[in-house]
C-alpha cells in the first residue's frame, strides 16, 4: 500500500534577502531599458500623458472662473472658447501621437506635424485665457481663489506642454543615449557551474 501511494514532495520555499531583491530589481530596471530602446517615445508619451492630467484634473477651477458672476464678459470674451479647445486637444493629441509611431513601422510625418500644432495650440490658447485672467484679477475687487488656480492652471500647463515638446524632439538622441547602455545579462552563474562542472570531471 505504501508503494502506491503518490508521494507529495514540497518545494523549499524561497527566502526573501535582500540580495535576491536587489537582483529582482535590477532585472526589472533591466527589462524596463530594453523597453525604452524599442520603443523610446515611451518617454515623451509618459510626459504627454502627465501634461494632459495636469489640466484635466485641474479644469474645475477654469470652470468655476468662467461661470464666475464677478467676472467681465466684455474682458473674457475667448477664455471660454480657448479652454474648450485646450480641453479637447488634451485628450485628442494621445490619438495623433500614437499613430504618429505604430508599432514596427515608420514614423508617421504628417501625424507628427499634427502632434506639434496641436501643442502648440493649447500653448496659444492657454496664453490668452492667462491674458484676460490677469485683466480680471487687476479689477476684481475681491477675487474668488479660484481665479488664482486657474491662471496659475494656465502657466502649468504652458510649462508642461513646452517640456512635452523638448522631451518629444530630443527623442533620437534620447535613443542614442540609450543605446549606449549596456543592458546584456550577466553570465557569471553559468560561467560557475561551467567551471564546478569541469572540477568535478577532472576530480574523477
Amino acid at each position: 500500500m505504501a508503494d502506491n501511494q503518490n508521494m507529495i514532495v514540497e518545494e523549499p520555499k524561497k527566502k526573501l534577502t535582500w540580495a535576491g531583491f536587489k537582483a529582482g530589481f535590477k532585472e526589472w530596471g533591466r527589462k524596463q531599458i530594453v523597453n525604452l530602446k524599442r520603443r523610446p517615445t515611451n518617454i515623451a508619451f509618459f510626459v504627454l500623458i502627465i501634461t494632459s492630467l495636469v489640466y484635466l484634473i485641474g479644469y474645475s477651477s477654469v470652470a468655476q472662473f468662467l461661470y464666475s458672476q464677478q467676472i467681465n464678459t466684455s474682458v473674457v470674451r475667448w477664455s471660454g472658447l480657448c479652454s474648450f479647445i485646450t480641453f479637447l486637444f488634451s485628450i485628442l493629441v494621445f490619438l495623433l501621437f500614437m499613430n504618429s509611431f505604430p508599432k514596427r513601422k515608420k514614423t508617421n510625418i504628417v501625424m507628427l506635424v499634427f502632434t506639434y500644432v496641436f501643442l502648440a495650440t493649447m500653448i496659444f490658447t492657454n496664453a490668452v485665457c492667462i491674458s484676460e485672467n490677469a485683466e480680471v484679477l487687476s479689477t476684481a475687487i475681491d477675487p474668488e481663489a479660484f481665479f488664482t488656480e486657474a491662471r496659475n492652471l494656465h502657466i502649468a500647463h504652458i510649462v508642461f506642454l513646452c517640456i512635452t515638446i523638448v522631451v518629444l524632439s530630443l527623442t533620437p538622441l534620447i535613443k542614442k543615449g540609450l543605446m549606449k547602455i549596456n543592458t546584456r545579462k550577466e553570465l557569471e552563474s553559468t560561467v560557475n557551474e561551467l567551471k564546478n562542472g569541469i572540477d568535478l570531471e577532472d576530480a574523477d
